[in-house]
């Protein structure tokens, strides 16, 4: 039985397939649309038209047949809630569904990517959900390595496109287990060409550096002198630092328990406790005898302050570092601020928290500790991390204890 195209003024002849799956039922028709074959199906009650892309000329009849089989057979147990949706609005029920249950800075990342550059990119191209494909994200990966600039003027680095790609595919890992999609559309798109750029280095201090401004710390801004002695001593992160508690350190056993770390929001001045970056994070930090002196020391000035001021000193929380009053620092931009203040005074080039570890990594390695140790120290999952992020130089001696950071920075004088 022959049907009329009301759009086109073609004919075209229905081909059914049935295909089962659990309890849902496609039933698919093989129509001709103007030159082209088209899959027309119901699914969930909506009534779906797909282009097979395969021309009527030629005698591809069997071929359309084929390909409508796969397009009906693609849609079975589908949830087609975001199909005809745009795709900006998917991404809008993404953020929400992953607010409060992924750390909050990494949720802000992916806010922050998604608003700022994601956005104004397909918001005035009105994708649905549906009509995103591989290519079509790769032309945007094209656009952000050309045009991707706020100001619009240049493209955006390798790493940056990359991480919006991450968080795009993020997203898709979602719409697959909620069976939005079959499959992860951005895995299969493509990254543009760069330009070969070299990597500039994390500024970092040598152990001279270190020493100068520890000394310069003790001397003029005490509080702070305890979060850089363990930042340079140590190698934990901003976030590891900030989370450390008193009952975190064994005096008996000689060490660090790192088992948690703060973050800090943008939008909220506060700073939430959570678990450490990766699994390898959870460890045990080696002191020495000289940091656990300094510890203790700290541990005796911060109660004396107590003491002087009363009231007017925090004695709510048992955090390591905390401000001259006794008080937490609100965000991670708090003390960061303190630190470029202090590095400033003290006479030395700028170099960030970040940059410390750097500076702990290349310290050992210039001391002869093993990649492998040094690794561990830091928390890294593999030594790889270590070893193409943080070793700027690399020696052949073997020599290696906690002890070799305190030799090489020899801050313990009488």
């Amino acid at each position: 039985m022959l049907f009329r195209n009301r759009a086109s003024s073609n004919l075209y002849q229905p081909q059914i397939a049935n295909l089962k799956k659990g309890r849902l039922t496609l039933e698919g028709s093989l129509i001709i649309k103007g030159n082209y074959y088209y899959a027309k199906f119901r699914v969930d009650g909506k009534q779906k038209m797909i282009a097979t892309k395969i021309p009527v000329k030629g005698n591809n009849k069997r071929r359309a047949e084929q390909k409508m089989r796969e397009i009906v057979a693609a849609y079975q147990g589908l949830n087609l809630e975001c199909d005809n949706a745009l795709f900006t609005d998917f991404l809008n029920k993404w953020l929400k569904s992953i607010e409060g249950i992924i750390k909050l800075s990494t949720w802000e990342t992916y806010d922050k990517t998604v608003n700022g550059k994601i956005k104004p990119y397909f918001e005035p191209k009105h994708y649905r959900f549906r009509d995103m494909k591989p290519e079509t994200f790769t032309e945007y990966f094209v656009y952000l390595a050309q045009h991707g600039k706020s100001n619009g003027k240049g493209g955006l680095g390798y790493k940056t496109v990359k991480n919006i790609r991450g968080v795009l595919s993020s997203a898709y890992e979602y719409a697959v287990e909620n069976n939005y999609v079959k499959e992860n559309p951005v895995s299969r798109s493509r990254m543009p060409s760069f330009p070969h750029s070299i990597k500039k280095d994390v500024p970092e201090y040598n152990a001279q550096q270190v020493r100068k401004l520890l000394l310069y710390a003790k001397e003029h801004e005490s509080h702070i002198y305890i979060f850089l002695l363990l930042a340079l001593y140590t190698g934990l992160r901003k976030g590891e630092l900030l989370a450390l508690t008193w009952e975190d350190i064994d005096y008996d056993k000689k060490l660090l328990n790192v088992n948690k770390s703060r973050t800090g929001s943008r939008k909220n001045v506060t700073m939430q406790i959570t678990t450490p970056k990766t699994k390898s994070s959870n460890r045990k930090i080696p002191i020495n005898d000289f940091v656990i002196g300094e510890l203790k020391a700290e541990k005796q000035r911060q109660e004396d302050y107590a003491k002087l001021l009363g009231n007017g000193y925090d004695k709510s929380h048992d955090f390591i570092v905390r401000t001259v009053l006794g008080k937490l620092y609100v965000n991670l931009s708090a003390i960061n601020r303190v630190v470029n203040r202090l590095t400033e005074n003290a006479g030395l080039p700028h170099c960030t928290i970040h940059g410390f570890r750097h500076s702990v990594a290349s310290i050992l390695d210039d001391n002869g500790v093993p990649i492998q140790d040094i690794s561990v120290l830091l928390g890294h999952e593999s030594v790889n991390t270590t070893e193409r992020i943080y070793i700027n130089r690399r020696k052949t001696a073997k020599e290696a204890t906690i002890n070799t950071l305190d030799s090489a920075i020899n801050l313990n004088i009488a």
